[in-house]
């Protein structure tokens, strides 16, 4: 990849060279958005930003935010080829199921059931810290990794941290009911045994 060509992804969607998976990943959802259609925003600027330019937009964006993924998973990657990682995601090792079907909506993702290894698998392959998501879920990074390790003894209320896991999905783009209905599956399950 050339520098001039990620410099331009970065402007396009509007993030710094040091942008994090999370920061791609939020100012994609947002300008996608702005440029999909019925925003208030262009409403009084219509006949300047015809559905064609809008169309050219959104197909930039898209290319941008799927370079900047790549891009990092081979950051995150080392020894890996560069254009590996991009055959990665397209069977399924990078950002689960690839780039969403349908852009801004949750990866289609192909575990059968969501385990706290799952999670972290998804987590490892986003290139998402657990710090980042301890900081943007304002949760303790010690109740993550026991979600993610299943040491069901260390967390809090059945209540608490199924409102964890739900914002958690959300983090790394899966559908929260699926990711809580099957842990609190496993969880129950443990708990019956004991």
């Amino acid at each position: 990849m050339k520098d001039e060509d990620i410099k331009r992804w970065q402007m396009t969607l509007e993030v710094g060279p040091n942008a994090s998976v999370h920061d791609i990943k939020n100012s994609y959802l947002r300008l996608r958005k702005l440029y999909g259609g019925g925003s208030i925003v262009l409403e009084p600027l219509e006949d300047e930003f015809p559905e064609k330019r809008r169309m050219k937009i959104l197909v930039d964006l898209e290319e941008a935010y799927t370079r900047l993924l790549e891009l990092h998973r081979n950051r995150t990657s080392p020894g890996r080829p560069a254009g590996e990682a991009a055959e990665a995601m397209a069977v399924g090792e990078g950002p689960p199921g690839g780039p969403a079907t349908e852009p801004g909506a949750p990866y289609a993702i192909e575990e059968t059931v969501f385990s706290g290894p799952a999670l972290r698998r998804v987590r490892e392959r986003l290139g998402i810290d657990l710090i980042e998501i301890s900081k943007q879920l304002k949760l303790r990074t010690e109740l993550l990794k026991a979600l993610e390790e299943e040491r069901f003894e260390a967390l809090p209320e059945e209540i608490y941290f199924k409102t964890h896991l739900k914002s958690i999905a959300a983090c790394l783009d899966l559908k929260p009911g699926k990711v809580v209905e099957d842990y609190l599956g496993r969880f129950r399950e443990w708990k019956r045994a004991r």
